[in-house]
């Protein structure tokens, strides 16, 4: 089986990037997650991603620092399970996204490496990059000297996969960590079939849900909008 960097060099060898850095991420912009029950378990959840202050800032030519905030019904889950969860839906959604954006043509968020890019090989590559630096974990991963080296074949398919895993290892470690705000009515939705639970860390003074949310609270999957 042919490895990933001789993948990439055999269908890339007239690539030349240059060697640039991402420029400091003074710009931020809120991507708000909302983490739905769908039952009184504890671990029985989906989420709901809003990307529109996000895309909306990026296709304007921004490079903008996202900045997460996590609402939830209940706060009672197993981190580490949440992490490996969120990072995935995380990565598949934002591919989504960014997939559609590519059709736009219109800021970096269309950017591709000839269609074929060790992001898009790797799968959820840059998604992962994006989370590292909402989670302040990730300003090294974004130098695009490294990346470009490795689109280049500039380092072997190993270093190539080691990259990936390191920045899922960095990023799982962080949200295992990060904050979550009880939503008023994400809590409601949680308990509603049995007793209340703790409401300790609730932010009582929350936007009201937006309307995509309350759409899809008994879609049971998750899901974005832009």
């Amino acid at each position: 089986m042919k490895g990933i960097g001789k993948a990439i060099r055999d269908r890339m060898p007239e690539v030349r990037l240059p060697d640039i850095r991402m420029p400091e991420l003074t710009r931020e912009a809120e991507i708000a997650v909302y983490m739905v029950h769908r039952s009184a378990g504890a671990e029985d959840y989906f989420f709901l991603f809003d990307f529109e202050e996000f895309v909306a800032k990026s296709e304007g030519g921004y490079f903008v620092k996202p900045v997460l905030r996590i609402f939830t019904g209940r706060d009672d889950f197993s981190r580490s399970r949440f992490a490996r969860q969120f990072r995935e839906v995380f990565a598949a959604e934002f591919d989504r996204m960014r997939g559609e954006a590519a059709n736009k043509k219109s800021g970096w968020l269309s950017w591709s490496f000839i269609g074929s890019s060790a992001v898009e090989i790797l799968g959820g590559f840059l998604a992962n990059l994006v989370l590292a630096v909402a989670l302040g974990a990730g300003k090294q991963l974004l130098n695009l000297t490294g990346v470009a080296g490795l689109v280049k074949g500039k380092s072997d398919e190993a270093k190539l996969q080691d990259a990936f895993e390191q920045t899922k290892v960095k990023v799982e470690t962080a949200l295992s960590h990060i904050e979550v705000t009880i939503h008023r009515e994400l809590y409601d939705y949680a308990y509603r079939d049995g007793m209340k639970g703790k409401i300790s860390g609730m932010d009582r003074d929350a936007w009201p849900l937006p309307a995509y949310v309350r759409e899809h609270l008994d879609d049971g999957q998750s899901g974005s909008w832009w």
